[in-house]
């Protein structure tokens, strides 16, 4: 049943990102625009000069801005360098607070597939950008600092958005693991795909983040001398 799902959503990938960037008005396209160029020049210049050598006037020069340009766009420098990770997540909240509950299945089945929902909606240069954000993160650890931050934000809007659709207190454990649960399967997928250089694209990453999530039974029923 995921993977079923996952393919739906790898199709509308194909056809996503240019056609829904041009449904935006001018000015909002412009923005996006800005920010891009942004990201993209931080992902440049930390991997030509390094992280901490680099400034936020260098980046906004490098983008051709202003730096309250780039303080209109980013709180900070770390920010810009991991965007293309925070679309992940946007776009995953976004998808869940849209979503429809599944008549049946387990919340986690539900949030494997609206976080393969939301990854297949990205714009097709998000593989090349994620991939250079991830090799980033690794050699930088105030970037992964940030990221990890980044996420346990999103795990507690998860918990808090399940919260209200199932009628239970933002605090029950149960929801906090889950939404932990989701986010931590997609990382161990990431990290393999980036490992392998993203070969295979966004079917090969998504159709790893499947056989972790299918993987979680058996792990948690795995004993020692079994």
């Amino acid at each position: 049943m995921l993977a079923g799902m996952s393919q739906v959503a790898v199709n509308r990938a194909a056809e996503g990102g240019v056609a829904e960037d041009r449904a935006l008005p001018l000015r909002e396209r412009k923005k996006l625009r800005t920010r891009r160029a942004l990201a993209d020049a931080a992902l440049r210049l930390f991997a030509e000069k390094g992280y901490d050598a680099t400034t936020i006037d260098e980046l906004a020069d490098e983008a051709e801005v202003s730096k309250s340009t780039f303080f209109r766009f980013f709180p900070a420098k770390e920010a810009a360098a991991i965007e293309a990770e925070a679309e992940v997540w946007a776009a995953y909240l976004s998808e869940l607070a849209e979503r429809t509950p599944a008549e049946k299945g387990t919340v986690l089945a539900g949030l494997h597939d609206t976080l393969v929902a939301a990854v297949a909606g990205l714009d097709a240069s998000w593989d090349e950008r994620f991939l250079a954000t991830r090799r980033l993160i690794a050699a930088e650890p105030a970037l992964l600092a940030y990221v990890q931050h980044h996420r346990a934000t999103v795990q507690g809007e998860v918990a808090r958005c399940l919260a209200g659709r199932l009628g239970l207190d933002p605090d029950d454990l149960r929801l906090h693991i889950l939404a932990e649960l989701a986010v931590a399967t997609w990382s161990i997928a990431g990290r393999h795909w980036v490992r392998n250089g993203g070969r295979g694209g966004r079917n090969a990453l998504i159709k790893r983040f499947d056989d972790t999530m299918n993987a979680i039974p058996d792990s948690l029923s795995l004993a020692e001398g079994a």
